[in-house]
C-alpha cells in the first residue's frame, strides 16, 4: 500500500511542477481492490506525505483517519460506474479550465481527440464543487469517454492505471491550448466523420495488440 501511496505523490508531484494544479488544487484517486486511495483535503501538494492519502471503501467510509478530496464522490461514482477505471486525475490546468469556462467541448479539430475514446471531448454541464450534481454531471460528459473538460472548474483524465491518467490529464490540456488558438484563427479544418473513424479504428486496433 506505501508503495501505491508514494506513487500517487510522485504523480502529483509531477503535475504541480507542470503547471497543472498550484497549492492543494485538483485530486488524484488510484483504486485497488475494495479501497479507493485519494489524495486529502486541504493539504498543499508539495507538503503531501503516504500518511497523508485517504483510504476509502466503496461506500464511502475513511479507513484510516484521513479526511479526502471534497471530490470524494466524483470519484467514487465513477469506479461504481466504470468498472474499466482503476485510476482518476482531476487538475484545474489553464487551458482547460479556460475551455471550461467558455463551456465548450473540444470537436474533432486534430486526430489525438481519439485518445479519449471517441470524436470529442466533452464539456460537462456546471455545478458546485464537491456534490453529488457535480459527480453526475461529469460522469455524463465522460461517457464513453477517457476524460472531459468540467465546465468553469478544470479538466478529468481517467485511466486503466495511473499512468495511462496523468498521461491523459497532460494530453487533454494540450488539445486544450490548441484549441483555444484554433478558435481564435476561426479558419481551422475539422477532421470529417470518415477521417475520425479511421483514427478511432487504428487506436482500437493498436491497443487490441499491445
Amino acid at each position: 500500500m506505501k508503495i501505491l501511496k508514494e506513487k500517487i505523490i510522485k504523480n502529483y508531484n509531477f503535475l504541480l511542477k507542470k503547471g497543472m494544479n498550484l497549492g492543494s488544487e485538483g485530486n488524484i484517486s488510484v483504486k485497488f481492490k475494495e479501497k479507493v486511495f485519494i489524495t486529502p483535503s486541504g493539504i498543499d501538494i508539495k507538503n503531501l506525505k503516504t500518511e497523508n492519502i485517504s483510504e476509502i471503501d466503496f461506500n464511502g467510509n475513511v479507513t484510516n483517519g484521513v479526511k479526502p478530496s471534497s471530490e470524494l464522490d466524483l470519484h467514487l461514482l465513477i469506479y461504481k460506474k466504470r468498472k474499466e477505471v482503476n485510476s482518476i486525475v482531476h487538475c484545474h490546468s489553464d487551458w482547460a479550465s479556460i475551455l471550461s469556462c467558455m463551456r465548450r467541448k473540444i470537436k474533432k479539430f486534430h486526430y489525438m481527440i481519439a485518445e479519449f475514446g471517441g470524436d470529442d471531448i466533452k464539456c460537462s454541464k456546471y455545478a458546485t464543487f464537491g456534490t453529488i450534481k457535480l459527480a453526475n454531471f461529469v460522469l455524463t460528459a465522460c461517457k464513453n469517454r477517457k476524460g472531459c473538460l468540467i465546465a468553469n472548474h478544470g479538466q478529468i483524465s481517467l485511466g486503466k492505471d495511473i499512468d495511462e491518467a496523468v498521461h491523459l490529464s497532460l494530453a487533454l490540456e494540450k488539445l486544450a491550448k490548441q484549441y483555444y488558438f484554433c478558435l481564435l484563427i476561426k479558419n481551422f479544418k475539422l477532421l470529417n466523420g470518415n477521417e475520425i473513424s479511421d483514427v478511432l479504428k487504428k487506436f482500437t486496433n493498436y491497443k487490441s495488440k499491445h
